[in-house]
């Protein structure tokens, strides 16, 4: 006789986590909208890492959300040569001596930069520290601590990078889409007070505007059916 499961999910940033409800400590299927932290009669928490294997897998669809933006592409360093693992970070090498620490680049602890064309080290990293010739990251690095390592294509440095990692942080969208962000938030609060009617309202007005905006995107010429008026 097949056995049902149920699952959940949360999101944390920019992260997705999926939960299994212990059905061996639940008294029946949950018929209201379930938390995260329900509490089973007997004191155990009710949804947990998944207690058995799914053989055909789970689908997820999901929207892709940066945590990060660079706000301008032209402020990019060409001059990084190669890398070098320094007390198990990789350090960046500049041999034509930039100092990295001075204007334009001005990095520092806890500055952010973004690397392109850089093989494996392609992506968002943190800055430890900087100064000249070099560019030290908190990024973990298991390469040589005494060879220099060259890349394989010349590195495209980005240094005025835009960081998610604050709720003051402003969300790099068009302004237009600002109130298909307010409807979608709105639809949330409803959805959580299990107001299903307003919830769906707003979801219709997220819909409605976000369809109008990447209708507004498409190229080309846009054709106009003709007709007689009767009199």
């Amino acid at each position: 006789m097949p056995t049902s499961k149920e699952y959940a999910y949360y999101i944390k940033g920019n992260k997705i986590a999926i939960v299994e409800k212990d059905w061996s400590f639940a008294g029946g299927q949950t018929l209201t909208q379930p938390e995260l932290n329900d509490i089973s009669v007997l004191g155990a928490l009710l949804w947990k890492s998944p207690t058995a294997s799914v053989a055909d897998g789970l689908e997820i669809q999901y929207s892709y959300s940066p945590n990060y933006f660079i706000d301008e592409t032209d402020k990019v360093d060409t001059q990084i040569d190669t890398y070098v693992s320094t007390d198990g970070l990789l350090k960046l090498i500049d041999q034509a001596d930039n100092d990295y620490s001075a204007s334009p680049e001005s990095l520092s602890d806890g500055s952010y930069i973004v690397l392109r064309s850089a093989g494996k080290w392609n992506g968002l990293h943190k800055v430890q520290a900087a100064g000249t010739g070099y560019i030290t990251l908190y990024t973990k690095c298991s390469d040589s601590s005494t060879v220099q390592q060259a890349f394989e294509e010349t590195p495209s440095l980005y240094y005025n990078v835009n960081v998610l990692d604050s709720e003051a942080d402003n969300l790099d969208i068009p302004r237009y889409l600002a109130g298909a962000v307010v409807y979608y938030v709105k639809a949330k609060y409803a959805e959580d007070a299990g107001e299903i009617d307003m919830r769906e309202f707003f979801m219709r007005e997220f819909r409605r505007l976000t369809e109008k905006y990447q209708t507004a995107k498409q190229k080309g010429a846009r054709m106009v059916q003709g007709f007689n008026l009767m009199r």
